[in-house]
């Protein structure tokens, strides 16, 4: 379950740039995971809360987008989209893609494994 130290260092993270601010309350924290990353977006969203109640962060809005995983294929030379599907199993092996394309594994992931803060808005 690493959501819950990811939604930590996140909730860390606002705090900290919220200080840094001098920010009286944080309005919103606008979050991006990876559908690659593993994580699930709700059980983030619920930690993060928790994490940050009772602070100056404690009734900010937790928006979360999920990001498509984008490949290049060094094979065939294609780049876009890559098909996931949502199967559990997936928290315990290592699922092994490959392009849409051509069916080779020389793969590279360009967007789809991130998990990141976009943006924190403050009040000053």
């Amino acid at each position: 379950m690493h959501e819950v130290s990811i939604s930590h260092a996140i909730a860390d993270v606002v705090l900290k740039e919220s200080q840094k601010q001098e920010a009286q309350k944080v309005l919103l924290v606008d979050i991006e995971i990876g559908e690659l990353s593993l994580l699930n977006p709700e059980q983030v969203e619920f930690w993060v809360k928790l994490a940050l109640d009772k602070t100056i962060a404690g009734e900010a809005e937790i928006k979360i987008e999920v990001v498509k995983p984008e490949v290049l294929c060094t094979a065939c030379g294609y780049e876009g989209m890559l098909e996931t599907k949502d199967d559990p199993l997936y928290h315990f092996v290592l699922p092994v893609f490959k392009c849409p394309q051509c069916g080779s594994g020389e793969i590279t992931v360009k967007r789809g494994k991130e998990c990141k803060i976009k943006r924190i808005e403050v009040l000053t």
